[in-house]
């Protein structure tokens, strides 16, 4: 094992893990190991460094003052050593070991997860952790080597690239449009219900345009879901117009199930991006992974 001043490489991957995750059976599972030897590994570090890492109740763990102080010295210089690992494998053996991706819920249902046994039978030494969540996971901090993203970025920590686009549109069923009649112009959105996906950033507002002609126009209706699927169910049902993604409601729009309105109008492209932390060397897993996708998801550049 290797040490330095007594420390190993386990002790301090354990302590690094407990301090993501807050407790020790969810570093335990990361790590593969039982929550006992993460804790002796715990108890073993704080030992050799003579001062308390960690506050341990019966809730939660936090950090000491030492404890985030030692986490920020050595979370970056234990990545580099794994990275360095993962580099001189990756050039005598290929993509390998398991691939931890974060998958936003209905555009990965759709379009990912169809796809995994193939990138899996490509690639016989990797497998995946596929986690489907709408929310943005602190990739570094949970341990994530990948993320699909939809929409807008903002984490500086990590590195995007744009592997697919999806155009926008506002879909209606025909019951709805025969009840309510068919919008003509943006601004005659105000007078219909208009349902609202609200993880898109801001106030409750849709925004196109035609040519020099752009609008911004407040919308509201009696439903509205930080999950896109019950909002273009109930699109379907004929409970208002909604604003979603082609790539969602193709075959809707393909059986006549749904209808596009406004199509003369252009709304905001939906930008697909791979998500990762920003580091020297990407894991050749992580860069099949990314090309494999680039290939595969709908309406890619």
């Amino acid at each position: 094992m290797t040490r330095h001043h007594g420390v190993t490489l386990d002790e301090i991957a354990a302590f690094i893990e407990v301090a993501r995750r807050g407790s020790l059976q969810a570093a335990a599972e990361r790590l593969l190991i039982g929550s006992g030897s993460v804790g002796r590994c715990l108890d073993a570090l704080e030992q050799r460094l003579g001062t308390r890492l960690l506050n341990r109740s019966t809730r939660a763990l936090t950090l000491t003052e030492d404890g985030e102080d030692y986490l920020a010295r050595v979370e970056p210089a234990l990545g580099s050593i794994t990275q360095a690992g993962d580099r001189l494998r990756d050039r005598q053996e290929g993509p390998q070991g398991e691939l931890r991706v974060s998958l936003p819920v209905n555009y990965g249902r759709l379009h990912i997860a169809p796809h995994l046994a193939d990138f899996l039978r490509l690639h016989p030494s990797v497998s995946v952790d596929a986690c489907f969540d709408d929310h943005f996971v602190d990739i570094i901090g949970e341990g994530f080597d990948l993320a699909i993203r939809i929409g807008q970025l903002g984490d500086s920590r990590l590195v995007a690239k744009r592997i697919a686009r999806d155009r926008r549109l506002i879909v209606a069923s025909p019951d709805y449009l025969a009840h309510h009649g068919e919008p003509r112009h943006p601004c005659d959105l105000r007078e219909h219900h208009c349902l609202h996906f609200t993880r898109f950033q801001g106030p409750a507002q849709w925004a196109m345009q035609r040519d020099d002609e752009r609008h911004v126009i407040p919308v509201s209706g009696r439903l509205k879901s930080n999950y896109g699927l019950p909002l273009t169910l109930a699109a379907e049902q004929g409970l208002g117009l909604v604003q979603t993604s082609e790539s969602i409601v193709a075959e809707a729009l393909a059986n006549g199930r749904l209808c596009e309105v406004l199509s003369d109008w252009k709304l905001p492209d939906i930008a697909v991006h791979a998500v990762m932390p920003a580091r020297q060397h990407t894991p050749l897993k992580v860069s099949a992974c990314i090309d494999f996708l680039a290939k595969r998801l709908p309406l890619s550049d």
